[in-house]
């Protein structure tokens, strides 16, 4: 997969300065010492003295984090897609014994999102952090004053080794690259099966400018140009997270292009953005977006979405608080960890199927 950077894509990223309202959620996960003793007896008692020695240590690590707090901090926190994340890195730190706090902003404003940074590190308690950072270099002077030693993860977006300054940073995420190769792969048979590959347009739209999305939209591109080399892909447009906005702007794609037979969304607000552009349109095209939210799994049922791509979201987030807890506990962890994401049809079975998907967010309390 390749990197795509901000300069690459002249791109000049400006801060703006807006006082917006923050929101925290705070939950107090750990057990009592006892319970940690508990889970690790049976493993300690199935092997020589020697062996115990892990189970002895438990205690221990787990008191050298008593009165610290991991935290995961993320705008635009309303979204369907971020509160599946929260919801997975709460899980997460349940299933870690750890205590931890979502912290965010309710918009997608940057500038009030990094203030948040400074506000964490002065209650004194942080322990680690995990940053939903769009892979944007403006989170970088923040971090700078963060403690270097400090774990920070970052979900979901790619960037280079040493890029963000910390010495303990990790990134865990699906490849890019590859399911943007795998979308296209599965445009272009749908267009062939419906005869539709010798001629016309595809449309790719962006929710902002990120990491993640400008390589999706690239790789893509690229993909297409090998396995359907007479369409064209037209140039990225950005949708944005406003779905009426959102619909408004596809449509419009769609009546400049009249000529378009199909769209990809790099964002988790796609589906409902090229389902809603159809219907208004009055014209039917096979569209791929993002995310296994409930309301994009139906879609794809419905039939008013050909596919989506599973994003690892509640595995990534999930993971992300075990590597903090690791990390913060001394132990050296690689610096990427990829994981699977699918692409997912209404024919698909198991991985590429909806119901494994349908299973996993019916198991997410307070999930829509």
């Amino acid at each position: 997969m390749r990197f795509l950077d901000w300069h690459a894509l002249g791109i000049r990223l400006v801060p703006v300065a807006l006082a917006t309202s923050t929101i925290t959620l705070a939950c107090t996960s750990a057990p009592p010492a006892a319970s940690t003793a508990a889970t690790t007896a049976p493993a300690a008692a199935a092997s020589a003295a020697p062996a115990a020695q892990p189970a002895a240590a438990a205690p221990a690590a787990a008191a050298s984090l008593a009165g610290k707090k991991f935290y995961w901090l993320q705008g635009l926190m309303g979204h369907p897609v971020h509160q599946l994340v929260q919801k997975g890195f709460m899980e997460g730190c349940k299933q870690q014994q750890i205590d931890c706090e979502i912290i965010g902003t309710p918009n997608d404003d940057i500038a009030s999102a990094l203030t948040l940074v400074g506000q964490a590190n002065a209650k004194g308690n942080m322990a680690g952090i995990s940053v939903w950072s769009g892979g944007s270099p403006l989170w970088i002077p923040e971090f700078q004053k963060l403690p270097q030693d400090m774990p920070m993860a970052i979900p979901h977006f790619v960037v280079p080794e040493g890029f963000y300054p910390a010495k303990h940073v990790y990134v865990i995420s699906a490849d890019a690259g590859k399911y943007a190769h795998e979308a296209a792969d599965a445009m272009c048979n749908q267009l062939k099966s419906q005869g539709q590959d010798q001629a016309g347009s595809v449309a790719v739209t962006q929710g902002s400018v990120n990491v993640t999305e400008n390589t999706v939209s690239a790789e893509f591109t690229a993909e297409m140009g090998q396995v359907c080399p007479k369409l064209k892909v037209l140039f990225p447009q950005e949708e944005g997270f406003d779905a009426p906005k959102a619909i408004a702007k596809a449509v419009a794609i769609m009546q400049a292009n009249p000529d378009l037979v199909g769209a990809l969304s790099t964002t988790g607000g796609g589906p409902t953005t090229w389902a809603g552009a159809q219907k208004q349109a009055g014209k039917k095209i096979p569209a791929i977006g993002m995310d296994y939210t409930r309301v994009n799994l139906d879609l794809v049922k419905s039939g008013d979405i050909f596919g989506i791509v599973a994003q690892p979201l509640w595995d990534e987030s999930m993971k992300t608080a075990e590597m903090l807890k690791r990390s913060a506990l001394g132990e050296t962890l690689p610096y990427r960890t990829v994981l699977p994401a699918p692409i997912v049809t209404k024919d698909g079975t198991g991985e590429n199927g909806l119901d494994h998907y349908y299973q996993i967010i019916n198991q997410i309390p307070d999930f829509r």
